[in-house]
């Protein structure tokens, strides 16, 4: 090999299959370059070769496993040891201290002290839940100490709770808040539908039909009535029923409530959780006017397969031979020439549009919010379609000291002219593949007259 780095030869070795090297990546004189030619020679012959006038030694052990270190002084461990603590001094115990660049690390004792080996040149990355994160050059210390201030943006952070609102600081019940801007990423006519797979204890299944409400259970199911497990919704600390009516561009937070301490001012209403929704309002000093449009789409997933006609026809045939039926009274297929995926044909690729427009303009003493939304969403079932209008409006005056009046209008007008029969994809599954769609002789769809009367073609339904 000619002008190659060390790094390459010993990967040019390994891949001969016979030996495998043990080393630091980050070592210097790896990437110094060599040009060798051997043939038939032992290993440690060809190393002492490549490692001539560098720092870097080996070791044989068993297995045909290498080890290789430098012995260069730059690139020696030290030992670092040292304690880290909180803002009043107090120790941390668990908290986190990599070595920036390397999968190498360790964490403090209850006592907030750390031992750890590390390059004289290396960079300690130290974290801890809650707290800022900081980032330490060893510069050949051997005893390092680190201070970590709180991380003020969640410890002040104020959410919702059931008697009004306290800093996550304080707080101990089981409370989480997902911000607006995370809702409105994810495309939903409903906003909750946009909190899928975001929240620990909260499972949310959607119909995948435009304008349906999803199922909610927060911590399992808590009622055996139909019905029973939906939530609790507050929207600006009014009840409701449902958020059919909100606009996902038009929140400010969802906060979730899921502990007794926090439902507990809800009572039996609150039995299967809270669902506490603030809406967006002017920010002071401000005027904003924005715009944003979304398209998206969504198909039928793990679609099962079903026979296709010929297949039909070859096991309907096997079962008249066991069965015992013979001559004239064998189903005869010679009029039903269709081949027919019932699912393909009541399914489609459904697109989505969303444009919404914001104004917003604050003083000392007015904060005036306007917003508008338009959804356009084709289901997945042919003809279901939602196009729905939003309206968010609110206002509020400063009219003396300590003195506010306000107001709040929320509209939506919705229109759903194709609703799917329920039970529709499971109707499509149980129609016979040899039966056409449509009748091109009589003009008319297909009725099902080999099947079941119950059956219907679900084409018409």
């Amino acid at each position: 090999m000619k002008d190659a780095e060390i790094s390459r030869v010993l990967s040019a070795i390994e891949k001969q299959g016979s030996f495998r090297f043990l080393f630091n990546s980050r070592l210097k004189d790896l990437k110094q370059k060599v040009n060798i030619t051997f043939r038939d020679a032992e290993i440690t012959e060809v190393l002492d070769t490549v490692f001539s006038g560098t720092f870097l030694r080996f070791k044989k052990l068993d297995n045909n496993l290498i080890a290789i270190r430098s012995e260069n002084p730059a690139e020696q461990d030290i030992q670092i040891t040292g304690r880290i603590t909180g803002e009043a001094g107090e120790p941390l115990g668990g908290v986190s201290i990599s070595i920036k660049g390397t999968s190498r690390g360790t964490t403090t004792d209850n006592n907030g002290n750390f031992t750890i080996s590390t390059p004289e040149n290396a960079t300690l990355v130290i974290s801890y839940i809650g707290y800022v994160s900081q980032e330490v050059a060893v510069n050949s210390r051997n005893v390092i100490n680190v201070q970590l201030a709180p991380s003020a943006r969640k410890v002040d952070e104020v959410v919702v709770i059931g008697y009004g609102v306290a800093a996550k600081r304080d707080l101990t019940g089981s409370i989480v808040k997902v911000s607006g801007k995370e809702v409105a990423d994810k495309p939903n006519v409903n906003p909750v539908a946009s909190l899928q797979g975001k929240v620990a204890g909260v499972s949310i299944v959607n119909s995948g039909t435009p304008g349906q409400e999803p199922d909610i259970r927060i911590r399992g199911t808590n009622s055996l009535s139909p019905g029973g497990t939906k939530p609790l919704y507050l929207v600006d600390g009014i009840f409701n029923d449902n958020i059919g009516f909100l606009n996902p561009n038009d929140i400010e937070t969802i906060e979730i409530l899921k502990d007794p301490s926090s439902l507990a001012i809800f009572g039996v209403r609150g039995a299967n959780g809270v669902i506490a929704i603030t809406t967006k309002k002017a920010k002071s000093g401000q005027v904003n006017i924005n715009f944003n449009t979304t398209f998206s789409a969504k198909k039928l997933v793990d679609k099962i397969e079903m026979v296709n006609a010929e297949e039909f026809k070859l096991l309907y045939e096997e079962e008249q031979t066991n069965l015992g039926i013979t001559g004239a009274n064998r189903f005869d297929f010679t009029p039903w020439t269709g081949n027919t995926d019932w699912v393909d044909e009541m399914t489609r690729t459904g697109l989505m549009v969303a444009s919404n427009l914001s104004l917003s303009s604050a003083t000392d003493k007015n904060k005036f919010y306007f917003g508008i939304g338009y959804t356009n969403e084709e289901g997945i079932i042919r003809h279901e379609q939602l196009r729905r209008i939003t309206i968010n409006l609110n206002d509020e005056v400063k009219v003396g000291k300590g003195i506010k009046l306000g107001f709040t209008l929320n509209a939506v007008r919705q229109r759903n002219p194709y609703s799917a029969a329920r039970g529709l994809l499971f109707n499509a599954r149980r129609v016979l593949p040899i039966t056409p769609v449509y009748d091109a002789a009589r003009g008319a769809y297909y009725n099902l007259a080999i099947q079941s009367g119950q059956m219907i073609n679900p084409v018409m339904e």
